[in-house]
C-alpha cells in the first residue's frame, strides 16, 4: 500500500470510529407531536373525564438520564373556562409554568436494537408547584426504529393532589363549579416518543 493510500485508509478508519462513538453516545429528544400525557379527573364521586397536556418536551441521554417537562399552561379539558381556571387557580402557571419528571433509566434501554422491548419499574422524581416527590413508574420501552424509542405507561401513575400543593386549587375549583366533590387522586397515563439527535 502506498503512503497516499495508507493515509486515506487511516482517515477512513478514524472517521468510522467517530461514527461508532457518536452512535454509542447518542442523545434523544422527545417528539411532542407523537407523544401524549393524559389524566383523569373525577367529580361528584362518579363522573370521570379524560384531559391532557398538549405541550411536552424532554430528553434522554446515552447514560439513561431522562427529563420530561410538562407545560402546565397547555392543559386541555375541552372547556375553555375550565382550562383557564386550572391554569390560574390550580397550577398557578404564572409562578409555576411547568412540571418536571426526572429519572435514571437502566442502561440496557439505550442499548436496545430495533424491535427490542422491555417492561421496567422506574424510580422517578416528579416536581409540581415547587413540591418534589419520589414516585414509581411502570413503563414499557420499545425501540420502534433504529433511531426512535417509545415509552408507554403499563399502568396509571396515581398522583395525590395533597403531595404537590394542589389541594387548595382543587377546593377552589369545586366551590366555583358548585360540585359536591373533586377527587384528589388523579390517574396519569402517557405515551412518549423520543428520536435520536443527529
Amino acid at each position: 500500500m502506498t503512503l497516499s493510500k495508507n493515509a486515506t485508509f487511516l482517515k477512513l478508519v478514524a472517521f468510522s470510529s467517530l461514527l461508532v462513538c457518536a452512535s454509542a453516545s447518542a442523545d434523544w429528544q422527545l417528539l411532542n407531536k407523537d407523544s401524549q400525557l393524559n389524566f383523569i379527573s373525577t367529580k361528584n364521586i362518579k363522573v370521570s373525564e379524560i384531559h391532557h397536556f398538549s405541550n411536552l418536551s424532554g430528553s434522554l441521554t446515552s447514560a439513561g438520564e431522562l427529563s420530561v417537562d410538562i407545560d402546565l399552561a397547555s392543559v386541555e379539558t375541552g372547556i375553555d373556562i375550565r382550562n383557564s381556571r386550572m391554569r390560574e387557580k390550580l397550577f398557578m402557571v404564572e409562578n409555576f409554568p411547568k412540571a418536571t419528571l426526572t429519572a435514571s433509566l437502566p442502561k440496557e434501554i439505550v442499548a436496545f436494537t430495533k424491535g427490542q422491548a422491555g417492561t421496567f419499574t422506574i424510580p422517578a422524581k416528579l416536581s409540581v408547584l415547587g413540591q418534589h416527590k419520589d414516585i414509581e413508574v411502570k413503563v414499557q420501552v420499545t425501540k420502534t426504529d433504529h433511531n426512535r424509542f417509545v415509552a408507554t405507561s403499563v399502568q396509571p401513575v396515581m398522583i395525590s393532589a395533597g403531595d404537590y400543593g394542589l389541594q387548595e386549587g382543587i377546593d377552589w375549583l369545586q366551590n366555583v363549579a358548585g360540585l359536591s366533590s373533586i377527587s384528589p387522586n388523579v390517574p396519569v397515563t402517557f405515551n412518549l416518543t423520543f428520536i435520536e439527535l443527529m
